[in-house]
């Protein structure tokens, strides 16, 4: 038994259930790695039974159906690019430029972390309206942080003369879009870092007041 930050004892997962978390791990990256070779469409639940050395029927009680791996897939992306601790230190950032940096730093964590979970979502978008739905919500969590931080950023006096909340979200948002660290990193050859270092200029250059 382990007590919590509040105090209360938490009991200690059993060897049954840490045995089915592993099993689900398993599950999960057996199908991340057919989905991005293979695409949504051309894999099956059976063949990600026997990537990951399960029975079909293991994996519909450990997960469920292909859309609910696509779905449980989804749930990964935040984690793995850190981006609670990333947007906690956004809200906080009292330095403009850092506040830009740490802003690119978290979509460079997405995509370079977590491109291949999007790509799945994409593929998958078309023959599965839960994928689809889970592919809008992260746009639509883009775009609000993208317009969290130009207000932080105009809280703080910091935009460009002319440079409304509204238009400087719009541009951090189309520059930091999946779309274009694909056309960066993938169309055109960049590294991640050098993708990240030319996005944090060149919008630290658009939005922000020269003084600063």
């Amino acid at each position: 038994m382990t007590e919590d930050v509040k105090g209360t004892t938490a009991r200690r997962p059993n060897r049954r259930e840490v045995a089915a978390a592993e099993t689900r791990r398993e599950i999960l990256r057996a199908a991340r790695q057919l989905f991005t070779e293979h695409g949504f469409a051309g894999t099956s639940v059976q063949q990600i039974a026997e990537e990951a050395g399960v029975a079909v029927q293991t994996i519909y009680s450990s997960v469920g159906s292909k859309s609910a791996l696509v779905l449980a897939l989804g749930d990964l992306i935040e984690e793995e690019a850190d981006a609670p601790r990333l947007n906690a230190e956004i809200a906080q950032q009292t330095d403009p430029r850092q506040l830009i940096a740490t802003g690119v730093h978290l979509t460079r964590q997405l995509n370079e972390r977590c491109g291949d979970i999007l790509e799945i979502l994409l593929t998958a978008a078309s023959a599965e309206p839960d994928a689809a739905a889970l592919a809008a919500e992260g746009m639509r969590r883009h775009d609000q942080g993208a317009r969290q931080g130009a207000r932080r950023l105009a809280a703080l006096g910091a935009l460009a003369p002319g440079m409304t909340p509204e238009r400087a979200a719009a541009v951090f948002a189309m520059m930091t879009s999946p779309a274009s660290w694909r056309q960066l990193t993938q169309r055109s050859g960049w590294s991640f870092g050098e993708a990240e270092t030319w996005l944090t200029a060149s919008l630290t250059q658009l939005l922000l007041h020269s003084s600063r």
